[in-house]
């Protein structure tokens, strides 16, 4: 069984280097969005309605998810499919090549606005340079990290419901506008979901440049923003949010960018070294204990 799980890991990650993301029309990830959509479209004047609604439209999707991964698929059909859902949550070429693009000819204003919230037409480029950073950082724990260590714990389950809730809070989870309360539980359990896999991140950043785990904790930019921090510490970068925060270093350019990826790219085999260790160790106790 362990070799069994193992091999979806490895297949899984093959496949992401290989093709980067599944086809629209086929990514779990794209039917969680239209599922949120679907529920998107009834709004309540009250508040506390509008957060209740949140909460059921949130586990409607989760449960879904589940469903997905808990098919009653016999063998090879549920290998095939359990690497497939695995491959669908993991973002390690796709960040890769979005990042590449925004640097290919310069800074591409266009390209960086792909990847960010912030209105980067008010960027100069040292800040563009850093927002291609800081979501290098972020993409980091929410599409290597986090999936990889609830995969590691819970299986594929795990990795798909993680990434189901992230779903919701990517497309719904915002603090202030329409949202505020429809999404507020999506952005909350959000937040608890990565408040680990955030701080774990921090472990593997240390492979990169002794003292990134306490520089991290200390000059955390906000709740799971230790990863920003982190990798600032590890370029030697100023990281910058205008009206947010701002981290010291120098002036981030076009090759800090570059060095940003070739740093993503590592730690992203960390983790998945990590993940393999942790999942065989989970398989061996569970073995272990059925005895």
């Amino acid at each position: 069984m362990a070799v069994t799980e193992i091999a979806i890991l490895l297949a899984a990650l093959a496949l992401d280097l290989f093709i980067a993301e599944p086809p629209t029309l086929l990514h779990p990830v794209v039917w969680f969005g239209r599922l949120i959509s679907l529920f998107e479209k009834l709004r309540f004047s009250r508040r506390k309605v509008e957060i209740l609604y949140g909460i059921f439209c949130c586990f409607s999707v989760i449960s879904f998810a589940l469903i997905l991964a808990l098919l009653p698929l016999s063998y090879p059909a549920s290998f095939l499919w359990s690497t497939y859902l695995l491959f669908s949550t993991i973002s390690i070429r796709s960040m890769v090549n979005h990042a590449k693009v925004c640097i290919a000819n310069g800074v591409d204003r266009k390209a960086v606005q792909m990847i960010v919230s912030r209105n980067t037409e008010e960027l100069n480029e040292e800040q563009l340079c850093s927002a291609v950073i800081e979501s290098v950082a972020e993409n980091y724990v929410d599409g290597v990290v986090a999936p990889l260590l609830y995969f590691s714990i819970f299986g594929v389950a795990g990795a798909v419901v993680y990434r189901a809730v992230n779903t919701c809070d990517a497309m719904i989870g915002y603090r202030k506008g329409r949202y505020e309360a429809f999404g507020k539980f999506a952005a909350r359990l959000d937040d608890l979901l990565n408040y680990i896999p955030a701080r774990l991140s921090l472990i593997f950043f240390e492979f990169l440049k002794r003292g990134a785990i306490i520089y991290g904790l200390k000059n955390n930019v906000k709740l799971n923003g230790c990863a920003i921090s982190a990798i600032s510490y590890v370029l030697g970068v100023k990281l910058e949010k205008p009206g947010h925060y701002s981290l010291p270093g120098k002036n981030p350019d076009v090759k800090d960018v570059e060095r940003a990826i070739s740093a993503f790219i590592t730690l992203s085999l960390l983790a998945a070294i990590f993940t393999a260790i942790i999942t065989a160790i989970r398989i061996v106790l569970l073995t272990t204990l059925q005895l």
